[in-house]
């Protein structure tokens, strides 16, 4: 390339560099040697391998080669700034953030909306919601992505009334917007504030319908989870993975089979039952039921098991009264967390068996595993109902 001249065109070879540093299978080392052979690399060049180290994980070398662009005598334009912010994003940089919002400033950038909007972004990832609001108050200009940014950032931070404050004050609503504080409001239990704002909408998509059926399920108000759900399906809206597995989470809270089976002939249609999500949704489902041969088919069925998958079986086959046969799935499961243990604990402790439900404890001592408040209760259950039997029997004896 050197050769033939090729880098003494700065535009062929700003469009060589383009393409190299979009390439997956091209290492960036080769599109850096190349930055650095051309003669007068442009803004376009640098912002180029800015962006591609940005994106590829290398913030560190974004602003490494920020600060070479500088000492080339270059003066970066309103590309260069938003590149360098996200980078400072992935690092979760506050510091270098704040000297790049100074350069935005030095060189006026800090009126041009798509450099706002990545300011007010840069500052919310980085936990300083202070100054993500004073980059949105005092901007000139602001736009419906400088609205969502700062109330994304409000509704990430569980903000709720600064977050109303904001949605209040929007100059026109969007569906982004409603579908956050629909989030919001059911994360902070306020499901009538959560459903005003459902029922208020022009437009509802797929994240609406979720969020509000999620609203409701979060709640325990499975019956209303159900209700919406029926009625977005009326709607004939597209149905994913992700509202389903709330819907089915409903379906089993209420112990109702036969809207949960409807449910499964759904994600049958749909061609989602290959999720393995939906998968343990359907399994929980049956055995919360005490369908445990339904749930034994679906387990035996699925091409990938996870501990919850198993933990679902265990829990379905100590529901029916199956304990022995729970067992048998806990000895064969590959690796046990605290629910694996607890479930089982408690599984003797329900069914009388409380000498074994304190040996499994011990078991689970050993293996270092940290008790949590199911196992807690499970395990003084047995000793009381156990040292209640010993007195019993001495008694007895007596």
């Amino acid at each position: 390339m050197t050769t033939s001249g090729f880098v003494n065109d700065t535009f062929a070879a700003s469009r060589l560099l383009s393409y190299s540093s979009d390439a997956p299978f091209l290492d960036l080392d080769y599109s850096r040697r190349l930055l650095f052979q051309i003669q007068h690399p442009n803004c376009f060049s640098w912002n180029t391998l800015m962006r591609a180290h940005s994106r590829r994980g290398s913030p560190h070398w974004a602003l490494l080669l920020y600060r070479l662009m500088l000492g080339s005598d270059l003066v970066p334009d309103n590309h260069t700034c938003p590149i360098l912010l996200q980078a400072s994003s992935l690092r979760l940089g506050g510091l270098e953030g704040k000297q790049v919002h100074a350069h935005a400033c030095k060189f006026g950038f800090d009126s041009d909306v798509y450099v706002v909007n990545t300011l007010v972004n840069m500052y919310s990832v980085c936990g300083d919601l202070e100054d993500a609001r004073k980059v949105f108050d005092f901007s000139p200009v602001l736009d419906y992505v400088s609205w969502n940014s700062i109330l994304a950032a409000y509704v990430q931070a569980g903000g709720v009334e600064r977050a109303v404050e904001i949605f209040d004050r929007m100059p026109e609503r969007n569906t982004i917007a409603e579908n956050s504080m629909i989030v919001l409001f059911g994360r902070c239990k306020r499901v009538s504030d959560a459903r005003k704002v459902f029922d208020g909408m022009g437009v509802r998509d797929v994240i609406t319908w979720t969020a509000m059926i999620s609203c409701y399920e979060q709640n325990w108000m499975f019956k209303e989870a159900l209700e919406v759900f029926f009625e977005m399906n009326r709607e004939g809206v597209w149905l994913d993975e992700i509202v389903m597995v709330s819907v089915l989470a409903a379906c089993a809270h209420l112990g109702i089979l036969k809207e949960g089976e409807l449910v499964h002939g759904l994600i049958i249609r749909a061609g989602l039952d290959a999720y393995v999500n939906l998968h343990n949704a359907l399994i929980h489902l049956y055995s919360s039921c005490e369908d445990i041969i339904a749930a034994r088919r679906l387990f035996d069925s699925a091409g990938i098991v996870d501990q919850i998958s198993w933990n679902s079986m265990i829990s379905g086959y100590v529901k029916c009264g199956l304990v022995e046969e729970a067992r048998k799935y806990f000895d064969a499961m590959p690796q046990k967390d605290v629910v694996s243990w607890s479930t089982m604990i408690s599984g003797y402790s329900q069914h009388d068996q409380f000498s074994e439900a304190l040996e499994l404890f011990n078991e689970m001592q050993m293996e270092s595993i940290r008790p949590d408040e199911t196992t807690l209760v499970g395990v003084i259950t047995a000793s009381l109902r156990l040292s209640a039997l010993e007195q019993g029997n001495g008694f007895m004896l007596i």
